[in-house]
């Protein structure tokens, strides 16, 4: 089978779907990755991985009506080039217009994989409803001409049903994108007063929150680090540099930048922290769990199905900046009980989280 995967971020391929891809094409298929480019090095390290690389123009944060038309129409180019058997596509644009140009072009096998709702979906905003209003009955078309739908988590399904966007296609849960357990390996702890945050560096992600709990926790607890490791975004909600250097300045945080290799900022660090606002399933809570730490996340979709409140790590309520910190200090103060707790993440990685696992699914799902 040829099978044509979509996504609207380059690196994404790689960092997030590798292990698919590479999956895919030990089980004999041929496998065409098409994403904006990025990543200078993104078509040598898709064909390290056995797979074909087409770039393609996307803004994925853009709402020109125009502009998604050319899109569409690119996609459509693209598909129809390639000739697929299969067609595959995660995130908001290429799950519509990716979808409806498949169908436009013959693809008869045709499958969405929600990696999480996002704000444009979830939010209740005035501005969000409107756009809501035009992006609603977009997805119900396209995901129409889906085989089946695969979803990481089932709030996200559940969601999805509320607004009537699924309705009687096949729906699979795969629960998870999984991680490569040998890449993300279990690694000794080298302190006991690191936290991390990893993420993009938009609202959404809970930096706010980060940084507000740090500045708390540093107060009562002044040999506390918090360190922050993710890229500034275009998307509308995200933080600026000026922003951030007022807490560096500060001295409550400092700045890490951004990397393709998280694995020794997490060795680094005792502790990990996403206060996210929602999730598809928070994967950098699974890449420290198996690395062998434990984990506060907030008690939203995606990340209450991957943190165990008490045993894995913490759970804490979203925007709550104060709760954040007093489990930040709290994990300090008890470090015995945090080594358990990382402990017991680690053990839930294993059984849940193994990439392989997760790739049998998904390939099953897609009947490849």
């Amino acid at each position: 089978m040829k099978v044509f995967i979509l996504g609207s971020y380059g690196p994404s391929l790689v960092n997030f779907r590798g292990d698919m891809i590479k999956s895919m094409v030990e089980n004999g298929h041929e496998v065409i990755a098409c994403a904006p480019d990025e990543n200078d090095d993104l078509e040598n390290q898709l064909l390290a991985l056995g797979a074909k690389y087409v770039p393609i123009v996307m803004n994925r944060t853009g709402m020109n009506p125009i502009k998604d038309i050319y899109l569409f129409n690119e996609i459509k180019k693209k598909i129809k080039n390639e000739k697929p058997d299969v067609f595959l596509s995660y995130t908001i644009k290429p799950n519509i217009y990716g979808t409806l140009a498949a169908h436009v072009s013959g693809v008869e096998n045709i499958y969405g994989l929600m990696t999480g709702a996002g704000s444009v979906i979830r939010g209740n905003t005035l501005k969000l409803k409107i756009i809501q209003k035009g992006i609603v009955p977009l997805y119900r078309i396209a995901f129409k001409k889906c085989k089946a739908l695969l979803f990481l988590n089932e709030d996200d399904l559940e969601l999805f049903k509320n607004k009537r966007i699924v309705n009687k296609q096949e729906v699979v849960v795969i629960g998870s994108s999984g991680v490569n357990l040998n890449v993300f390996d279990k690694r000794p702890l080298k302190n006991k007063d690191t936290y991390l945050f990893i993420a993009r560096l938009i609202k959404d992600k809970g930096i706010n929150e980060f940084l507000k709990a740090a500045s708390i926790a540093k107060e009562k607890r002044p040999s506390m680090k918090f360190n922050v490791l993710g890229p500034f975004d275009k998307n509308p909600t995200a933080i600026t540099h000026e922003d951030l250097n007022k807490w560096i300045d500060k001295g409550t945080i400092n700045y890490l930048g951004e990397t393709k290799d998280v694995r020794p900022f997490i060795e680094d660090s005792f502790v990990i922290t996403l206060p996210s606002y929602h999730e598809g399933q928070g994967r950098v809570l699974v890449e420290a769990m198996a690395m062998g730490r434990a984990t506060i996340a907030t008690d939203v979709s995606g990340c209450r199905q991957t943190v165990k409140d008490g045993e894995t790590g913490f759970l804490v309520p979203v925007k709550n900046s104060e709760v954040l910190a007093e489990k930040m200090i709290y994990m300090y103060d008890n470090p015995e009980i945090t080594l358990k707790m990382a402990e017991q993440g680690y053990k839930r990685a294993l059984e849940k989280y193994d990439v392989k696992k997760i790739n049998e699914i998904i390939l099953n799902a897609m009947e490849l």
